[in-house]
């Protein structure tokens, strides 16, 4: 609207340069008169029942995002928490298999050197019984 009032009055201004005195004057007398109606239609528009329509109308449609918002934001933390409880549950089964193994080894390996040790006690004993 603004460049359409601001294009009318250059494309007058031109018109202006090249009329007479007189045409030039009332051109100018128009150019106030329509200035004048443009602005009193803007001022009519802006506190029309339509643009309070309008403005009604994007402040239900913000709540309304807010909301979806506020519920996806709330999915989101609740598919987050259950992600989360899952990790911890199979990180506490993973410890739990992995301590097991280590016991079992540790168990062979103690095994392992006691039979060791018997059997380096057999050879000691054998030679020097010889």
């Amino acid at each position: 609207m603004r460049k359409i009032a601001i294009l009318t009055a250059v494309g007058l201004s031109l018109a202006l340069a090249a009329c007479s005195k007189p045409t030039q004057d009332k051109t100018s007398a128009d150019l106030k008169a329509v200035g004048s109606d443009v602005g009193a239609a803007a001022k009519d528009v802006a506190g029309g029942d339509a643009i309070k329509a309008v403005g009604s109308d994007i402040k239900q449609g913000a709540a309304e995002a807010a909301d979806k918002t506020l519920a996806a934001a709330d999915v989101a933390g609740d598919k987050l928490k259950a992600g989360a409880d899952k990790a911890g549950q199979k990180l506490k089964e993973g410890a739990q298999t992995a301590g097991a193994k280590t016991d079992a080894a540790l168990d062979k390996a103690g095994s392992d050197i006691k039979a060791g040790a018997h059997k380096a006690d057999a050879k000691i004993d054998a030679a020097v019984k010889k």
